[in-house]
Order: C-alpha cells, then structure tokens, then sequence
C-alpha cells in the first residue's frame, strides 16, 4: 500500500513530507532585540528565545492587516509605533501580548484593590524619580510588546469631578467625551501607580486608546529593577488628541500617544 495515492491528496509519503514542511507558529520573547516576536517553530533557538504560547494558523494568517488612515476604526485597529500605520489587530512584526490584571482576594484587608491587581511580574515601591511616591518596578525582563490594562477608575465627564492629581485620562470616542479617574485605590488598578517620565529617554511605555479604554505597551526593553514610565501629558488628565475627521493625531512634541 506504500505510495497508493489517494484521490485528491496524494501519497502518504508526500502527506508526511508535506505535514513535516507545515510550519507551526510561536509567539516568543526574542533576546536579541528584547522584544515579543512570532516565529516559525522550527526557528525555537534556546538561549535566544522564550517560548510563550503556541499560535493557530488562522490567528497568523489574519495579523498585520495594514489599515489606511482614512479607514481606521478604533475597535479594532492598534497603530504600530515602529511602522508608523494601523494594523488590524495589531502589526505582524512587531506583535503585542496582554497580560491581565490579578485577581484581587475580597478578604484580604491588609492591601488596596488597586494594589491586589498588580501582576506577580512586578512589585510597587516608593519611586525611583524625586518626589514621584509609588512607582512600579520590575522583577523580571519585559520585552518590548507587552501590553497592560485596561486602565480603571471611576468614569466622570467633568474635570472639576476629580482632583489635578495625574490620574485621570481623558478618552475621546467620536463626540463623547469622558474622564476614567484613578485616584480612589479601591476602585482603580495597579496601573495607577505608573508614573511619568522626566524626558523621553526615561519613557518606556506608551499609552494608546481602543475601544474606549486606555491600555499601556512596553515600547523599550525594561530591565529587572527599572521601573515603568509612561507619558501623561504636558498636563494632568492625559489626553487623545484627535484630529480632521476623528483620525487619531499624532503630536509633534511628544510621538509617544496616538
């Protein structure tokens, strides 16, 4: 029977030689650049990559859709920082992994809900810039395409709702507009406790809208004991600037928020 073809398929042996050439998606933490990647799984070098999951054809095959400006759609598309364009889901080369918030404990008393959500990648200390109180630290490498969120907090649509304290984000979606608040510890998560950088060389994480949430990125490899730094804006209530026709803006001073 060795060889017998079958109708519309071939041999067995070129079936196996075929299976054997199929390749088999990762999604991995690539050592030499610091970042996520996806790779074919015959490419899975130890010591230059950390394998993360496994990745379906089919979720492969539909990443990196490139969207022209015109017809971006904030639901579904995330622009890619590197490439400069918007993509649907999220662009192939330089591919984004979330990692979700903890569990927060009901009985557990001795520690804030904001704070119980922190995930055991980090841990929350006094901040290594002057006068900046908490800050988040890693304790272990982040690589670059990372993502957090989303961001949580009360949602209340004036300023004068909550205080000037660099908590709340201002999110545009189409003519709404309303404010996520995160000052309350018991009603926010850890990422309230991410503070700003002093100049763009501190910045390692990017804030970006989708959905009418606020999510953040790792944009630079963060070492073990460095701590996360994400633009807010110029003043408090960071904000997504919009441009002609809804189109996401990108400033000129700071290219760190679309």
């Amino acid at each position: 029977m060795n060889g017998t073809a079958i109708p519309g398929l071939g041999t067995p042996d070129a079936l196996k030689m075929e299976k054997a050439e199929k390749k088999s998606y990762k999604l991995v933490v690539d050592y030499r650049d610091g970042a996520i990647s996806i790779i074919d799984g015959r490419d899975l070098v130890e010591g230059l990559h950390r394998e993360i999951q496994d990745l379906a054809d089919q979720d492969v095959e539909i990443l990196g859709t490139e969207i022209e400006d015109s017809a971006y759609d904030e639901n579904l598309d995330i622009h890619c920082d590197k490439c400069k364009k918007f993509y649907r889901p999220y662009c192939r080369m330089h591919p984004l992994f979330k990692i979700p918030d903890r569990i927060p404990k009901p009985d557990k008393k001795d520690s804030s809900y904001s704070r119980q959500t922190l995930p055991l990648l980090f841990r929350i200390e006094k901040s290594k810039l002057p006068n900046a109180g908490y800050g988040v630290i890693a304790d272990v490498f982040i690589p670059v395409g990372m993502v957090f969120g989303p961001y949580k907090g009360q949602r209340v649509q004036k300023k004068s709702d909550f205080l000037a304290d660099g908590y709340a984000w201002l999110i545009k979606c189409g003519e709404k507009k309303f404010y996520i608040d995160g000052s309350d510890e018991e009603r926010s998560n850890w990422l309230r406790f991410i503070n700003s950088p002093r100049h763009e060389d501190e910045q390692n994480m990017v804030a970006f809208q989708t959905n009418g949430k606020i999510f953040y990125r790792v944009i630079k490899p963060i070492r073990i004991n460095q701590e996360l730094l994400v633009w807010y804006g110029s003043k408090f209530g960071g904000e997504f600037v919009e441009g002609e026709e809804g189109k996401p803006k990108k400033p000129n001073k700071n290219p760190f928020i679309w």
